[in-house]
């Protein structure tokens, strides 16, 4: 509880202004323990900053070198893309000759025949089920052919009331898992596989519970609903063969048939009624290659660029944060400019930084493998370091030089690139991205150790450590300072008591000797 303060009144001093300038001069050490939180807050967000940088480059990585799929790109071409079409994944090489096409791939169907009510009245698709006949609530129990052209394992389970209307039954079919689409139209009821194939001997989609729900749509087979798939037939490169589906992987191609063709070749004798088979060709896409490389060169330089930029930051160590008291004194303007200055050089000469970039570079420039006479490092496709001093590292492309590689080896090129392996004593063949992730998790946590992440606390990293000893430093400090500002009070206090009570005994012997 403050006691009573006298400020002035007696003496005639200006006691507020005497005891604000002694509290200002007993702060100073408070406000440079609070400046300093300040620029250890902002030295924690400069690291985290970076760290969010490791991280938008790793998933760069990732997504477009990790997996050399993503990577190694290929593309296709058709001599009749209307009958044939394909694209190419990275193992996609040589050729395929597609040379008829008996058969395309077909959903299985059945289309059921006329629905009537008691009446004889057609149905509609808000005829209930009970007035075509199905007076109890049950439950639908369906097996349909899958993706892959096998049965599927579990059966789709629909609970059916005899209150629904065909529309709601027909919406329950086709939101389930059920693998079928079912259609009602002019008092008639469709039903189609998803998926196209032939299961050889059993039916398509097939019903394990409640066939009477089918029987008074009107299917002629309310068990085996749809039976009539096929495969599509072809032949490639002299082997007659078959697939589930017009959309099929073979040999590195993603094949699409659109048409059959040259159907004659498939009976004995042969027709000589022919086209010329469709050829399919893979080439190495070296554009799209080319264009990630540069892309990845890109992004390394501007990553290291930053940090390069954040090592050399002038310090300028006249320019502490400023307190509270010192914004009133300036306008927006000012305080900008002098937060420039006082944020600049937080992370200068830091080694944190200084040996995660070392690390870095280290990754990118060592030999992938041991094998004589082999293209395995970056310098031998084209890419090189900057002979200049202040580029810091900076990666340069010999274009010619990348796209002579890319189009001559373009597999090797890969290998360097994105090969996974472990590192041995005799040999290190982990692919240069491999190496450089393998870096940047490592700078990661160095950065995660002294400056923590957002989802964690301040006692879980060093830099938190001190910012909690600051706070608690900064508590204790303020706790003095109104100790001090209150023994200054009760001071000044005590003397404007004393001189007023002089003054009062002074007034009283003067009113003696006027007597």
């Amino acid at each position: 509880m403050t006691g009573l303060r006298i400020g002035g009144l007696s003496s005639g001093m200006d006691i507020d202004s005497l005891v604000e300038k002694l509290m200002t001069a007993e702060r100073i050490p408070l406000d440079k323990l609070t400046q300093k939180k300040t620029t250890t807050e902002w030295q924690r967000d400069s690291y985290r900053a970076i760290n969010t940088k490791l991280k938008t480059f790793d998933t760069f990585l990732f997504d477009n070198f990790s997996l050399s799929s993503n990577f190694n790109k290929k593309t296709v071409t058709s001599t009749n893309a209307s009958l044939v079409s394909a694209t190419a994944t990275s193992s996609a090489s040589g050729n395929l000759s597609i040379e008829g096409v008996a058969q395309l791939a077909n959903a299985a169907r059945q289309i059921g025949g006329p629905v009537t009510v008691d009446n004889g009245a057609t149905a509609t698709s808000s005829t209930t089920m009970a007035e075509i006949g199905v007076n109890i609530d049950t439950k639908i129990s369906l097996k349909s052919i899958q993706k892959d052209g096998t049965l599927a394992a579990t059966a789709t389970d629909i609970d059916i009331k005899s209150t629904d209307t065909i529309a709601q039954v027909l919406s329950k079919i086709n939101g389930s898992n059920a693998g079928i689409s079912a259609l009602f139209e002019n008092g008639k009821l469709s039903i189609t596989a998803k998926n196209t194939g032939d299961l050889k001997g059993q039916s398509e989609v097939q019903v394990l519970a409640g066939s009477n729900v089918f029987d008074a749509l009107g299917m002629a087979d309310s068990t085996n609903l749809a039976s009539d798939g096929t495969n599509a037939k072809f032949r490639v490169n002299g082997l007659d063969t078959e697939r589930t589906s017009n959309n099929f992987s073979i040999s590195g191609f993603n094949v699409t048939l659109s048409s059959k063709f040259n159907e004659g070749i498939f009976t004995v004798p042969a027709t000589t009624a022919t086209v010329a088979a469709v050829q399919l060709s893979s080439i190495t896409d070296v554009d799209s290659m080319l264009g990630k490389v540069k892309e990845f060169v890109e992004k390394y330089n501007e990553l290291i660029s930053g940090m390069n930029d954040s090592l050399k930051e002038k310090k300028y160590r006249d320019y502490a944060p400023l307190t509270d008291e010192q914004r009133k004194d300036m306008s927006e303007e000012e305080q900008k400019l002098w937060d420039e200055k006082a944020k600049s050089g937080l992370l200068r000469s830091d080694s944190i930084v200084s040996s995660g970039l070392a690390e870095m570079r280290n990754a990118i420039y060592g030999r992938v493998g041991n094998e004589a006479n082999v293209m395995d490092t970056f310098a031998e496709m084209g890419i090189t370091t900057s002979s200049v001093y202040s580029d810091g590292g900076k990666l340069v492309i010999n274009e010619d030089k990348l796209r002579k590689a890319l189009t001559e080896n373009p597999d090797q090129v890969v290998k360097t690139f994105s090969q996974s392996a472990e590192k041995t004593a005799a040999t290190d063949t982990k692919g240069i991205v491999q190496r450089l992730r393998e870096s940047l998790t490592k700078f990661n946590t160095n950065i995660e150790t002294k400056a923590g992440k957002a989802t964690q606390t301040d006692s879980q990293y060093s830099l938190g450590k001190s910012l909690i000893d600051m706070n608690n430093r900064i508590t204790a400090f303020q706790r003095r300072l109104e100790d001090v500002e209150s023994r200054y009070w009760k001071q000044f206090t005590a003397m404007e008591t004393a001189i007023n009570k002089a003054n009062s005994q002074s007034s009283y012997l003067s009113g003696f000797g006027q007597q």
